[in-house]
């Protein structure tokens, strides 16, 4: 080989006194931004099961004694989930346009709809 051909693992100075190969440095950002990222998607499912806020005003709400409904009126799909005070919420639903979910609850009192 003569002074003039590269390899295709040039190395670079780190600056700390140690060369690095291209690989190894490229490697080395790969993983790091894939622990970064990964560490981002592990959260995701959890914060979307949250409860976000009170569903909005075209979401009709119709409470009777430990029974509600919640009856998309939007126009487009909605996640919603029936909170009741002191007692078990509803799962999160979605809902299409029209569509409507119904949650019944032995003890406690109808809360708010939010959506999740």
């Amino acid at each position: 080989m003569t002074s003039s051909t590269r390899m295709p693992c040039d190395t670079t100075d780190t600056g700390w006194g140690r060369k690095a190969r291209g690989h190894v440095r490229a490697t080395a950002v790969g993983l790091t931004a894939a622990a970064v990222l990964g560490g981002g998607l592990t959260l995701a499912p959890a914060a979307s099961a949250a409860p976000q806020g009170t569903a909005p005003a075209c979401v009709e709400r119709s409470v009777s004694g430990r029974s509600a409904t919640a009856t998309n009126n939007c126009g487009r799909v909605l996640r919603v989930k029936i909170v009741v005070k002191h007692g078990p919420d509803s799962r999160c639903t979605s809902l299409k346009h029209r569509a409507w979910a119904r949650h019944s609850w032995p003890f406690g009192s109808y809360d708010k709809t939010v959506t999740c």
